[in-house]
């Protein structure tokens, strides 16, 4: 992709990520396929009111869940009846969406699922047909509803679930396919790892532990949700949502670290955002400041290129390398010998710097029940806070410190410790 184009992408800087779909109406976050399409049923559906919500916060640009991994489909596609036309709904919501993000000068991006329940689009499974289905329904996405300035693509070459890998379904099968049809359409891969490889703009998944490192080169988008999960649920009305400040710290790092913010918002079972929705973006919106444009992009480097790894043991296999903490890669990690009672990894940045913050996905088993983090300083090393377990979504803040060397060591454990990504950056 040429580099005006992502320059440009990336000088939208802030953007809504809109998760609504089939599992709005069943309380899952994953919706099981098979549901009954009449049970998709809002009965206020207002899209100029996500836009006009999108606005208030300054976001300009928004990415919208046409087709989740459960295959139902919020447009009329010709190849399946299993999409909105067969629902209690009668509009083209992707028609809809368009069209209002539009009419508040917002760009109007995409989300579409390849790995697809319903129609058992997934590893193992992909067959010739099974690709020209998927390629009929970008068709019809990239066809019929204007210019679409990304499409964000999940359930491919993934760290979870059951889509395709890229050998059995190569990336450039349907890059090159959708930038045959829109050539200026960045394919936004959530393929987990950190390289363009099989993406245009790198997506760190904030969600899942992955971080913005604090030197990074790559054109990127990091994707928080303001609410607690993607797809609301029915508490999520009442609750208290992500801080203003926080969505201020997290937009200013993002943009001054080459990366977009796209932050979810999910409407209702109504079709429409919630109250407190509409109140925090507002909130956003009054108090935002935007850094300077991007005049060029810089020369690509590794991220964490110039920090080592440094730890107490590691269980065999090169897939335990320690190294694997700082690859912004979320098929691999560092694991500890299973009979480390102490275990620890400590972290050499080759020169002091300054953080504030730190991001880690540590696994899904909580086997490092509590830790501490600490930053050698003048010779000794000082606690900058202790918690436990860590989750796969594992943030914290602390004072502001700097430090060359920073570690963590494993206080208590159940099983053998691991940590899968450990990203150490300033907000400010």
């Amino acid at each position: 992709m040429a580099n005006d184009v992502v320059r440009d992408f990336l000088n939208l800087k802030f953007g809504m990520f809109i998760h609504y779909n089939m599992g709005t109406y069943h309380a899952e976050q994953w919706a099981n396929p098979g549901h009954d399409p009449k049970s998709f049923a809002p009965a206020g559906l207002d899209c100029s009111q996500w836009a006009k919500a999108a606005k208030s916060a300054k976001m300009n640009y928004a990415v919208f869940t046409t087709k989740h991994h459960d295959g139902f489909c919020l447009w009329d596609t010709e190849v399946t009846n299993y999409d909105i036309a067969s629902s209690a709904y009668s509009g083209d919501i992707v028609q809809e969406y368009a069209d209002a993000f539009r009419a508040e000068g917002i760009a109007v991006g995409l989300y579409f699922s390849v790995w697809d329940r319903q129609h058992q689009i997934e590893h193992g499974a992909i067959t010739p047909e099974k690709v020209e289905f998927t390629k009929r329904q970008l068709t019809e996405l990239l066809t019929n509803y204007g210019e679409i300035v990304c499409i964000v693509i999940d359930g491919w070459g993934s760290r979870w679930g059951r889509g395709p890998n890229f050998e059995e379904l190569p990336f450039e099968v349907l890059a090159d396919h959708i930038q045959s049809i829109q050539p200026d359409c960045l394919v936004i891969n959530h393929s987990c790892r950190a390289d363009l490889a099989f993406t245009d703009v790198v997506h760190y998944e904030a969600t899942h532990g992955q971080h913005i490192p604090y030197d990074n080169t790559f054109p990127s988008q990091q994707g928080p949700t303001l609410q607690p999960s993607w797809f609301w649920e029915k508490h999520f009305a009442d609750l208290e949502l992500k801080s203003v400040e926080s969505v201020l710290q997290e937009l200013k790092f993002s943009n001054s670290h080459l990366s977009n913010y796209l932050l979810n918002a999910a409407p209702n079972d109504e079709g429409l955002m919630d109250e407190n929705v509409l109140r925090r973006l507002a909130e956003i919106g009054e108090a935002i400041e935007f850094t300077p444009p991007l005049q060029s992009l810089p020369e690509l480097q590794p991220t964490n290129k110039n920090v080592t790894a440094r730890v107490s043991s590691r269980s065999n296999g090169t897939a335990t390398d320690p190294a694997n903490v700082l690859d912004s890669n979320l098929f691999t990690g560092w694991k500890a010998s299973a009979e480390d009672d102490s275990a620890w990894i400590e972290l050499d940045f080759s020169k002091p710097e300054r953080f504030n913050f730190l991001s880690m996905h540590g696994g899904y088993k909580k086997a490092i029940q509590r830790y501490v983090v600490e930053a050698l300083i003048e010779g000794e090393w000082k606690e900058l806070y202790r918690a436990g377990p860590i989750t796969f979504h594992e943030k914290h803040h602390f004072g502001d410190v700097t430090a060359q060397k920073y570690r963590l060591r494993v206080l208590e454990k159940a099983g053998t410790p691991e940590i899968v990504e450990m990203t150490f950056v300033r907000y400010e």
